[in-house]
């Protein structure tokens, strides 16, 4: 075999410029560098994600031309059969509804109806597009990750490859790899056959092993052309995931965010036992070294401003804060009481800045939020952790899982509580009296109301109480009379207009500061398609000159009968709960090599059309 073929399959330069193979080919050879007009396979960052949002431009034009008449969107869109199809059909109708000689009858009227349900049926056709066969963990996957397509690579042992693959999409494959909801795997149609597939640990083994690598990113390369500057407040997981896909089409990107690392609470509030720092970093750097420039301890509306970042050259700013403003029981007191919010009390942790713990310590709420407060206490020494909330155990909004970790490592569950005076004793919480619920319901303005069962009070002991209630976002830096103007309500994008003139500068917003407290995969998606309505409108040109088409395609496979050994759900090792209530080292492992490709083989590929 040549060094130069030996080179060429050297990680670093498989993936220098990001995912090259078509999804099941070989990987490039050299002599094969040239690009290709039928296949992703030869695209880079750029060029795709320039052809992702002028696909989007030609869907929406040519939904208008088909309101003009059906058909034309679909020839502008060179959906030549369609289109043809789409024209013919509408004078059909028309001519039977003219020949109206022997009198106007009802059939005619049911025809005219049929002319204009044509109409409108072809304005949708042409707005969406033409249909991709998707798997139905694609479709369920906020992030739109090609699901199956990096499961086969890491079947076929390419881990390094199913990597770039997610990074398409999703930015933080370590993160997602632990701490995701996996929304893939409820839809995964193993459910019908055994069980789902564990689609998050495969991808945090590819993620594992292809960091280890040490791959390089690349940045995307403007081709001379003046790449914008952007300014993006936030450095969570939507500011993160806009900073990196703006990279990657070449653009300036800054990170502003009050604290002094980025990431987030993905960095200070995620529990170090199921997200550990390095593998936070091995995110969090490979965005950095696109080119992407971060400026901690900044707080928006105080230290920088909107005139201030126009002021210093910025094209477009992106507003990213997401939901930090932890919300409050009322008459609860202060830390020196003894009442600590969760998002704080985490932070606090992650830092090493709270101490041991002593007594008895709970924990109001029922989110997936509140199951990581508890099992922190547990470690930091509380003898006693309770989790008291309003809904049953069974509509607990948190993981069934997460409940069950929290289980195991020795919680224990108030479900059906409300909360209805603290009980001080020598100025620190000792406690607080609760009434049973009966069912929780929202008023008009979506507050939760709780429905107590009256003579079922009762008191529960506490030396600290964390309340995870929620939180929400603290957009008190944005002028007054501020407006939104829809970008992308679908992924929560929005455009800022302001009052008047000032200040002279496009802003967005996105992410969990629109829609509220989300997931991380959620945020990621809103960020990366703020980051493609911004290159489109400050690069209109640009994106007009996209010059290749992304036609993915998808190696045909032979059909194979399902093996009964396909049908058992292979599962990561853990720590023993009594081991792992005593450490905050992670709690779950990495599939060996072994175990990953067994369980990428009980995937069903059911995004290939057969």
């Amino acid at each position: 075999m040549s060094s130069s073929l030996i080179d060429s399959l050297r990680p670093e330069n498989l993936l220098r410029s990001g995912y090259k193979d078509c999804v099941l080919c070989e990987v490039p050879r050299p002599g094969e560098e040239k690009r290709c007009r039928d296949c992703s396979g030869r695209l880079d960052q750029r060029d795709r994600l320039l052809w992702e949002i002028r696909r989007e431009r030609i869907r929406k034009t040519a939904g208008i031309l088909s309101l003009v008449y059906p058909g034309l969107g679909h020839l502008y869109s060179g959906r030549i059969a369609y289109g043809v199809f789409w024209a013919a059909l509408l004078p059909l109708s028309l001519v039977l509804v003219l020949k109206v000689g022997s009198g106007i009858t009802f059939g005619h009227g049911v025809l005219l109806v049929e002319a204009c349900a044509i109409w409108w049926m072809a304005h949708v056709d042409a707005r969406r597009g033409p249909c991709e066969t998707t798997a139905p963990c694609e479709s369920a996957c906020p992030a739109h990750i090609r699901v199956p397509d990096y499961i086969a690579l890491v079947r076929e042992g390419r881990p390094l490859e199913a990597l770039a693959l997610v990074h398409d999409k999703l930015p933080f494959a370590a993160f997602c790899g632990r701490a995701c909801p996996h929304p893939c795997e409820q839809k995964c149609v193993r459910n019908e056959f055994g069980a789902p597939i564990s689609i998050m640990a495969i991808k945090r083994y590819a993620a594992d092993l292809g960091y280890a690598a040490g791959i390089p990113p690349s940045s995307g390369d403007g081709g001379g052309v003046r790449a914008p500057r952007v300014a993006v407040v936030g450095a969570g997981a939507a500011g993160l995931s806009a900073a990196d896909t703006l990279a990657r089409l070449g653009g300036l990107v800054t990170l502003f965010d009050p604290y002094g690392e980025p990431g987030g609470m993905m960095r200070y509030g995620a529990a170090e036992f199921r997200f550990p720092a390095d593998a936070h970093l091995s995110d969090v750097t490979r965005i950095l070294a696109r080119g992407v420039r971060f400026r901690g301890g900044i707080a928006f509306g105080k230290d920088v401003t909107f005139s201030s970042l126009a002021a210093e050259g910025f094209d477009a700013v992106l507003i990213a804060v997401g939901a930090r403003e932890a919300l409050r029981l009322p008459a609860a007191g202060g830390e020196d009481q003894g009442f600590h919010d969760a998002l704080s009390f985490l932070v606090g942790v992650r830092e090493h800045r709270i101490s041991r713990l002593r007594g008895r310590v709970v924990v109001i709420g029922g989110g997936n939020v509140a199951i990581d407060a508890a099992r922190c206490a547990l470690r930091m020494g509380a003898s006693e952790v309770t989790i008291a909330c309003l809904e049953s155990r069974e509509a607990m909004p948190a993981f069934s899982w997460e409940i069950e970790a929290a289980v195991s490592e020795g919680a224990t569950f108030l479900p059906g509580t409300a909360v209805i005076r603290f009980l001080l004793k020598d100025g620190r919480v000792a406690g607080f009296e609760a009434l049973k619920v009966d069912r929780v319901d929202l008023d008009p303005d979506g507050r939760v109301v709780p429905r107590t069962v009256p003579g079922t009070g009762f008191e529960v002991p506490a030396d600290m109480v964390v309340m995870a209630i929620g939180s929400r976002a603290d957009l008190s830096f944005l002028p007054e009379g501020v407006s939104r103007k829809p970008a992308d309500p679908g992924r929560h994008v929005f455009r800022l207009q302001f009052p008047g003139e000032e200040p002279k500068i496009p802003a967005y917003m996105c992410g969990d500061c629109v829609r509220g407290p989300g997931t991380v995969v959620e945020a990621s998606a809103s960020g990366r398609e703020a980051a493609l309505n911004i290159f489109a409108d400050l690069c209109v040109e640009e994106v007009g000159r996209g010059r290749y088409k992304d036609n993915y395609r998808r190696r045909l496979e032979p059909q194979v009968t399902d093996s009964p050994e396909w049908r058992v759900r292979r599962r990561a090792e853990r720590l023993p709960p009594e081991v792992a209530r005593g450490t905050f080292d992670e709690v779950e492992m990495r599939f060996t090599d072994r175990c990953a490709r067994e369980e990428a083989e009980r995937c069903a590929r059911c995004n290939i059309s057969l």
